[in-house]
């Protein structure tokens, strides 16, 4: 899984695929989930390893957020798949936040691109 979507930076260099490179989370007590999303030139160049950089944006989960992506019942909806959680819960917070400009403090993307990066962005 990656989203796709061209991001050109400040370098003039510029990126279309984006995959999460790392998580986090704590089921047993804060409720709360991370994820690293790294921007590549390509797939290809996502494949290899070779990120353009390293980490582009955050997603963070807390409480009614990570509920929704994580709990048990969610998890069980989604056949155990953390991953596809992490990105379907990204994708969900830069739609809502592209939509009204809200930016849920519960579940969330950190980004210097601005916290909807992906609400445009292809699921691949």
């Amino acid at each position: 899984m990656a989203f796709q979507k061209t991001l050109a930076l400040p370098t003039g260099v510029s990126g279309d695929y984006f995959r999460i490179t790392s998580f986090r989370w704590d089921r047993n007590g804060a409720r709360e989930a991370s994820a690293a999303f790294a921007l590549f030139k390509d797939a290809a160049t996502a494949v290899a390893g070779q990120p353009l950089v390293p980490i582009v944006a955050k997603l963070r989960l807390s409480g009614t957020g990570f509920d929704d992506y994580l709990s048990p019942s969610a998890l069980a909806a989604a056949e155990g798949d953390v991953i596809a959680q992490l990105y379907l819960a990204a994708k969900d917070a830069c739609d809502a936040y592209a939509a009204d400009g809200e930016v849920n403090l519960e579940a969330q993307v950190i980004c210097d691109y601005g916290a909807g990066v992906f609400a445009d962005a292809e699921s691949v």
